[in-house]
């Protein structure tokens, strides 16, 4: 299977490109070492490392039967790819069949180098496009998403706090981030509700919505809780801000890749409530 290679601008209108054999920094994203050094001896002690900005150099060959058309199809790219617009997407499809993106701006390349005979003739024009990622993981194309109800409640004794799971009354689930890395989930909390808690029991953290009383959600109210990076808000379904209510011991925490172990708990909840977590699995390369 051939290797196939699509931007998608902010619109969300696609673009195949036809990409050549040179492209750079498509895999492992740079690293960044934050380091000490120490008065009187060698070398230096190392605080964190972190993956950073990742910049990537794709060269596409654009070519059309007529220069007109060559002209036409140069106009296009540059408006599809112009980072004023907003973040688009660099979408593959591997060799292997799966499919992969990295949310990115075009940074450099598009002013495009018209040299005859080199990277260009009448009918063709080599670009060597520079993406620039801020989050610098590729990503699953789809949410892998969970959805937790109440099932049907046994009848011989009440359930407080109510625990959910996907398809019955119980305390826990076990969620699988088949990513290389960490990554944030976005939940929607459906009512009726409240003392609501949403546990990763596996890294000890938790999101508790007790504070100033506790949120209480009627039926037909929402909550969303997005906890990606550079997003990070709590928002009701009138638009208002939750953040009110979290307890000092909370955090917007991530699933860890790997097997991470979910409790959803929510009192006062019937069989129309819900709990909806959606995350995107996040790779170092496609």
């Amino acid at each position: 299977m051939a290797e196939s290679v699509e931007w998608v601008d902010p619109d969300g209108v696609v673009t195949p490109l036809r990409v050549e054999f040179a492209v750079r920094g498509r895999f492992a994203p740079p690293v960044e070492f934050d380091e000490d050094t120490l008065p009187g001896q060698a070398g230096a002690v190392l605080r964190q490392s972190l993956h950073g900005v990742r910049e990537m150099t794709v060269p596409i060959l654009v070519s059309r039967d007529t220069a007109g058309e060559l002209r036409t199809a140069l106009r296009d790219l540059a408006y599809a790819m112009d980072p004023n617009r907003g973040e688009g997407v660099l979408r593959v499809t591997t060799p292997i069949g799966d499919v992969r993106e990295l949310v990115c701006r075009v940074s450099g390349g598009m002013g495009v180098d018209e040299i005859l005979g080199e990277t260009a003739t009448p009918t063709d024009q080599r670009i060597a496009v520079v993406v620039r990622a801020v989050q610098p993981y590729w990503q699953a194309t789809s949410d892998t998403a969970f959805t937790f109800t109440t099932g049907e409640a046994p009848s011989f004794f009440p359930f407080f706090p109510l625990r959910l799971t996907s398809s019955e009354v119980f305390a826990e689930n076990t969620i699988d981030n088949a990513g290389d890395v960490q990554t944030w989930p976005v939940w929607t909390v459906q009512g009726p509700g409240a003392v609501i808690v949403l546990d990763n029991l596996t890294t000890g953290e938790k999101i508790e919505l007790s504070r100033n009383g506790g949120l209480t959600l009627g039926i037909g109210e929402s909550l969303i809780v997005d906890t990606r990076e550079q997003k990070k808000t709590l928002t009701l379904g009138d638009g208002s801000n939750a953040f009110r209510y979290v307890s000092h011991e909370s955090s917007l925490w991530a699933l860890q890749k790997g097997m991470n172990t979910v409790r959803v708990q929510m009192s006062s909840s019937d069989s129309t409530s819900s709990v909806d977590l959606r995350f995107r699995p996040r790779y170092l390369t496609t």
